[in-house]
């Protein structure tokens, strides 16, 4: 018994020692040169289980048939900020991980003599001037794999001006605006003007175009701006539309051809109040102006501070809803433009619009404001 004992104990240690061993080696990791075999999405982001191919299966196309075909997460480029699997042979010993010639971080903790696991931080670059490399150094060697690193889409922040007639321009700005291939006002193609730069477009407006998203395309993609470009119901951009300017104030002067500062086109409505009451007020007498039938949802404006207006402020009132909570303020600012956009909703959501008010709201009087692009959204 005892020498049976004996004998178990000694195949024991010899198995431990083996396996010790063995996963030394496994540990050390293949000493040839690195290779590699693939790349792909470290998870599956696509939900769907497999992807429906029509195949001919001649070719006179008398007959197809369908097939399935499983989904494979492998991908010849890569996103920045995406997580991915690089796949391949004698990969333990990686010292280095670079696309385009920049360095990415891994975690050794992660890295196995078959993977490594890497995310594409937001710094790689991108582009036609790139190498399109996937470079791995291991402590025996060096491997280079063609991976393209995709452009990301392109964002826009603003443009300016908000409104605008056929032919003027607009400068669309952004990030990401890289070789940008078209701009377009909803689905009418915009002629691109000049040269633009990764952060600045700039378009002449399409005709015809009253209300529209600005759509930015380039190899990342196509976005769409946040804003509406124009106006559903135009109120004022250098000339009053039919119905408006009905009557035009009280305890203000206006003048509505002044051509001081004027924010697109050549003139702007000067207003000064002459007390702190003062208001320059359009009234409208054209049409019914249904707000749900035309699907107006705010009222869009552009106000320029005139001296000494910084720090106050203006109240915006329609169809004569004073001392209401249908009432909204805004400040001013001085030697320049402020683009403003009040919902309905904060302005007593009318069922139709009668008259526009820009009221001085406690601010030293006199006082000059310039105001430009009017109209509803």
């Amino acid at each position: 018994m005892k020498s049976n004992l004996k004998l178990f104990s000694f195949l024991l240690s010899v198995l431990i020692v083996a396996g010790l061993a063995s996963c030394k080696k496994n540990e050390e990791g293949g000493k040839g040169a690195p290779t590699i075999t693939r790349v792909r999405l470290l998870s599956k982001l696509d939900t769907t289980r497999d992807v429906i191919h029509n195949i001919t299966l001649d070719s006179i196309s008398v007959y197809d048939q369908t097939r399935l075909r499983a989904y494979d997460s492998t991908v010849i480029a890569g996103r920045l900020n995406t997580q991915y699997a690089i796949l391949g042979s004698n990969l333990l010993t990686t010292k280095s991980v670079s696309f385009n010639g920049m360095s990415v971080y891994f975690n050794p903790g992660l890295t196995t003599d078959n993977s490594i696991i890497i995310t594409i931080p937001s710094t790689v670059p991108y582009g036609v001037t790139q190498s399109n490399k996937l470079v791995i150094v291991t402590q025996y060697g060096q491997v280079e794999y063609t991976f393209a690193i995709l452009q990301p889409p392109p964002s826009i922040t603003s443009f300016a001006p908000l409104a605008a007639g056929a032919g003027d321009i607009v400068t669309i700005t952004g990030a990401i605006f890289n070789s940008v291939t078209g701009v377009r006002f909803n689905d009418t193609p915009a002629e691109i003007v000049g040269t633009p730069t990764n952060t600045e477009i700039k378009v002449k407006v399409p005709a015809g175009i009253v209300q529209a998203n600005i759509f930015v395309t380039t190899p990342g993609g196509t976005t769409r701006s946040a804003l509406t470009f124009g106006f559903k119901s135009l109120v004022y951009d250098d000339a009053f539309t039919i119905g408006w300017n009905a009557y035009s104030g009280y305890n203000s002067t206006r003048d509505f051809v002044n051509t001081e500062h004027p924010k697109r086109g050549t003139v702007a409505i000067k207003t000064t109040f002459t007390d702190a009451y003062g208001a320059f007020q359009n009234g409208y007498n054209g049409a019914i102006l249904d707000v749900k039938k035309a699907g107006l949802t705010a009222i869009k404006f552009s106000v320029y501070g005139g001296d000494g207006t910084d720090g106050k402020s203006i109240q915006i009132v329609l169809n004569g809803n004073y001392g209401t909570t249908a009432t909204v303020v805004v400040p001013l600012s001085a030697g320049k433009y402020t683009d403003y956009t009040i919902p309905l909703s904060s302005l007593g959501n009318p069922a139709t619009i009668t008259e526009f008010v820009i009221q001085s709201y406690g601010g030293n009087v006199p006082s000059t404001i310039y105001i430009d692009d009017i109209g509803f959204i």
